[in-house]
């Protein structure tokens, strides 16, 4: 060999010596980096082989390792490109802990509203409930006051095109509970999801409906269908999911601004105050066993988002792969998305792809997935006991957001334990958000209770009482205490009638005014908070209500 030769050997091998040395580093900061943020322990364990391999092997023995690396790397690109065989597996999904949920909130169908509002749903066509004729500010408007056939004929024919709608809503009304399937999965969320905006417009129906009675003089249909109105937001309020229990809060409202102000602005008699308010207490709240019962709901629907990374089959073998789970998940997707994601090519083989990803990050089972959820679910059920801080301020941010804006790097995980409880936190803050809903509701039940007492007042002496207290006799003592703030309520005559309003979180009166800018968070319980109409006036309820339309 030349010497020239030798040179260029030497200096091909320092060369290879500092890449060895480079790569050896890389290597380490990499395994010292999967320490630190918790890397998967498969992917740890996979670096330190490597290690092992480039270290601690002999020297005629790592050519063989890496060749068998470079065999197992080439078959599963082999195996992802091979046809997909998902004949006889399904996404895993945890049936025993939905059959426990469903044993413990079952209903007979004989006794379940949800029967009858399942077969209005087969028969319901979107596209004709809502009358699209009436420009913007008569829709509200007749949402919000009594409106006459006279006035509104075509409207009025609408009304009747309906009526059979009506009326089958008017008999599950009569049915003192209901219950939907239970969402356990995001498929059955989207099922909720897709019924849902269909109650809604079921509750529009029926008060325009009991508006239309109201100018017309039938009084007690028109307080019938109101009354339906309140019994499908509490039927909606005995569901699963959050989403539908807001959905029952915001159908309740409904009824619950149209009996305001038919107690206060029509001179109601007391065989309607003692129907509203047999209503109203007919609904009841017991926040321990709501919440529960959606705790339990969605911890459910988690496992079971994460049991798609799991295929089971007939004699209950289990494995990773998320995707035949996902195809199997498309069997329940309409044609046209079915077929717009079969045509992706390159997608379906990147989801095959993910299955070697989630080989290494997933639990070996989803059992253990399981467990690793209970667990950091736990937490949670503190939120029903009666002694919660709940004045403390919940988070804002997710915590992956806080801790980057801390530049406190070391406490960011991504292993599945770090993930779960990741995910878990970041719906927090919208458990404190429910929970001052579900008070404001309460504090509604109270105000139209104490409203029904103001009205009893003024049909005995006839003017409205001076003070709350002058209603005390005439009411439970329990419904003159905020339970917002723990306090009282707030009670002030007007030149027409009153005002009536919760002092809020706060608990300082701001003149039964909201605002978020200025920390102002009073709610108002009576009058109506006004609406800006299409043409930017305000649209108030009680100015334009008179009394005789009603008579």
């Amino acid at each position: 060999m030349s010497e020239q030769d030798k040179k260029k050997s030497n200096k091909l091998r320092k060369i290879g010596h500092i890449l060895k040395w480079i790569g050896l580093t890389l290597l380490a900061v990499l395994i010292i980096l999967a320490l630190i943020f918790q890397a998967p322990w498969k992917v740890i364990t996979l670096l330190l082989i490597i290690l092992a391999a480039c270290t601690v092997l002999p020297k005629p023995a790592r050519k063989w390792f890496w060749l068998s690396a470079a065999a197992i790397v080439i078959a599963l690109i082999i195996w992802v490109f091979l046809p997909e065989d998902s004949e006889g597996w399904r996404p895993f999904t945890f049936d025993e802990e939905l059959a426990t949920l469903e044993a413990k909130y079952a209903i007979p169908d004989s006794e379940n509203a949800a029967k009858i509002y399942n077969e209005l749903l087969e028969d319901c066509d979107p596209n004709t409930m809502h009358p699209d004729f009436l420009e913007p500010n008569l829709d509200n408007l007749t949402l919000r006051e009594p409106w006459s056939s006279q006035d509104y004929p075509e409207l009025a024919q609408w009304l009747e095109d309906h009526q059979d709608t009506i009326a089958k809503l008017l008999e599950a009304s009569k049915v003192e509970k209901c219950a939907f399937p239970i969402t356990h999965d995001i498929l059955s969320m989207s099922d909720a999801v897709y019924y849902l905006p269909k109650i809604r417009q079921w509750a529009f129906l029926l008060v325009r409906a009991g508006n239309n009675d109201m100018a017309d003089g039938r009084i007690e249909e028109g307080l019938k269908k109101y009354l339906c109105v309140k019994k499908i937001g509490g039927h909606m309020q005995q569901q699963s999911s959050m989403v539908e229990i807001l959905v029952g809060m915001a159908v309740e409202d409904l009824a619950d601004a149209r009996f305001k102000a038919f107690i206060v602005t029509a001179d109601a008699a007391e065989e309607h105050l003692s129907i509203i308010e047999k209503a109203v207490m007919d609904i009841k709240h017991d926040w321990n066993y709501d919440f529960l019962r959606i705790l339990e709901c969605e911890k459910l629907t988690f496992k079971n988002f994460l049991g798609m990374f799991y295929v089971v089959n007939s004699e209950g073998k289990i494995k990773v792969n998320p995707g035949i789970a996902k195809k199997a998940i498309m069997t329940r997707l309409p044609e046209d998305m079915k077929n717009e994601i079969t045509r992706k090519y390159w997608q379906r083989k990147l989801i095959k792809a993910s299955t070697i990803w989630a080989w290494f990050y997933m639990p070996s089972s989803p059992q253990k997935a399981g467990e690793i959820i209970d667990a950091k679910y736990e937490k949670y059920y503190a939120m029903t006991e009666p002694d919660f801080d709940w004045q403390r301020e919940p988070p804002e941010l997710p915590e992956l957001i806080s801790l980057l804006t801390q530049w406190n790097f070391t406490r960011i995980g991504f292993d599945f334990n770090y993930f779960t409880e990741f995910t878990i936190a970041m719906v927090e803050g919208i458990y404190y958000r429910f929970h001052d809903l579900y008070l404001r509701n309460i504090t509604e039940q109270r105000g139209n209770q104490l409203v029904i007492a103001l009205r009893r007042y003024k049909n005995k002496t006839g003017q409205w009482p001076q003070k709350l207290d002058d209603v005390k006799a005439l009411t439970p003592a329990e419904i003159h205490v905020d339970p917002i703030n723990g306090g009282s309520f707030v009670y002030k005559l007007t030149e027409e009638n009153f005002t009536l309003y919760s002092k809020g979180k706060n608990n300082i009166d701001e003149g039964g005014k909201r605002d978020p800018e200025s920390g102002a968070d009073d709610w108002l319980i009576w009058p109506r908070k006004a609406r800006k109409t299409k043409n930017g006036k305000a649209d108030t309820a009680q100015s334009n209500t008179k009394k005789d339309v009603v008579k």
